[in-house]
């Protein structure tokens, strides 16, 4: 992967190279902010949740009085990118499909004036794949439909062209969907400059949504 970076770090780890937003393996301290519906949610790094390595990252909704959309979220706040691309790429396997009403991957960005919101969701109960429109509504992407596994890992990839206010690709399960005439959904005026990423599991009234997550990287690299 170092290969990708002009600024080739031979000493420092890949958290130091220019373009990095995020690198997370999960083996750290926990320091996302978390919040969702509350109660007996789960958001921590187990080792049953790993990859690779001795942790991965642990969500699940609350299992006291589950119900209906339930959800817990992560976000993690970063620079606004140089290069006006941001690519997240993580790992992430379901673990009751009958439970998981939706597993988000979302970027967010403020460009000084508009916050801008690019979000895919794995429908993992109705074997979709959805992301949200410029109106804040979600729309089927057709050619990602896919019948879900409980503990398969998964590989989602969600770029974003934040001078456009554009999605750039997502790539899953092998497949790939160029989503770049598409816009971001414009959800708020704002002064900040900053991004953002967020994690979602949100459950159905089956039950609680639970997954596990490994090896998140969020870079502005398009092929990092």
């Amino acid at each position: 992967m170092r290969d990708f970076f002009g600024n080739i770090p031979i000493v420092a780890g890949m958290g130091f190279a220019r373009g990095v937003m995020l690198l997370d393996d999960c083996e750290g301290t926990f320091t996302y902010i978390v919040s969702g519906t509350g109660g007996d949610d789960t958001h921590e790094y187990a080792t049953a949740a790993a990859w690779q390595g001795a942790y991965g990252l642990h969500l699940k909704t609350r299992v006291t009085g589950s119900t209906n959309n339930d959800v817990v979220i992560l976000q993690k706040l970063f620079d606004y990118p140089a290069t006006g691309l941001l690519v997240a790429r993580l790992r992430l396997a379901p673990m009751v499909v009958a439970n998981c009403g939706a597993l988000s991957l979302s970027l967010l960005i403020d460009d000084g004036a508009q916050q801008y919101n690019g979000t895919i969701a794995l429908l993992v109960s109705t074997a979709a794949v959805k992301y949200l429109n410029s109106a804040g509504a979600y729309a089927a992407i057709t050619a990602l439909a896919t019948t879900f596994t409980a503990a398969h890992w998964y590989t989602l990839e969600l770029a974003i062209n934040c001078k456009a206010a554009h999605y750039q690709h997502v790539r899953f399960n092998g497949l790939e969907a160029d989503l770049s005439a598409l816009a971001l959904d414009n959800t708020a005026a704002t002064a900040g400059r900053c991004a953002q990423l967020a994690l979602t599991a949100q459950a159905t009234a089956a039950g609680p949504a639970e997954m596990y997550a490994d090896n998140i990287l969020v870079t502005e690299f398009p092929e990092a």
